[in-house]
């Protein structure tokens, strides 16, 4: 939205490396962190998604903050945020999304493209919130967990940490920790040649 200038794309798989981006540079990690940070850059940004898991954007979060980068929060001009939410350290709140009042997303959160977190809900750390998604009021959604596209939560649901909401799934009950559910109503997904 023009409060910030990409100066490079900092991406570890060398087959990238050299090429552009929607006309930014791809660099190379580890030396282009020290350069940038040696040429007074002082924000970064995490371009890491996730379907399942938020572990590889959480360990690049971290690994821009232990290179001493801030990681300001980045929220769409087309998103609307409730001026009594919280949102934390490098969250992203994208497009068409709605955060709304006393509604707190942690850190590395995304609420991407479309999504509502209603009031009084409380994102943990590293959540995703996928396109389209729909948060009732005082929803709690554990850290790293994942609320598939489309998918609907209803009034005081809790999502346990780690937990995955399949797309489109309707949640009716609470979800425990690491737990993977889908469907209308969502359900628990058990694995081939588990239990």
């Amino acid at each position: 939205m023009g409060q910030f200038d990409a100066v490079g794309l900092v991406d570890d798989e060398p087959d990238r490396v050299g090429g552009q981006l929607l006309g930014v540079p791809v660099v190379s990690g580890v030396d282009a962190l020290k350069r940038f940070r040696s040429e007074g850059v002082r924000h970064a940004f995490v371009g890491v998604g996730g379907i399942e898991k938020s572990g590889p954007r959480q360990r690049v979060f971290e690994r821009l903050r232990d290179a001493g980068f801030t990681l300001p929060p980045i929220i769409h001009g087309a998103a609307i945020v409730s001026s009594w939410a919280r949102v934390g350290v490098g969250a992203q709140i994208l497009a068409v999304a709605v955060l709304n009042a006393d509604a707190e997303i942690g850190d590395g959160v995304i609420v991407n493209t479309g999504a509502i977190v209603e009031h009084d809900c409380r994102i943990g750390d590293y959540a995703h919130i996928a396109p389209g998604a729909r948060l009732a009021g005082l929803v709690t959604v554990g850290s790293g967990a994942h609320v598939g596209i489309g998918a609907v939560v209803i009034e005081r649901v809790r999502i346990g940490a780690g937990a995955l909401v399949a797309a489109g799934a309707v949640v009716l009950n609470d979800v425990e920790e690491g737990a993977r559910v889908a469907g209308v109503p969502a359900r628990e997904i058990v694995a081939a040649g588990a239990g």
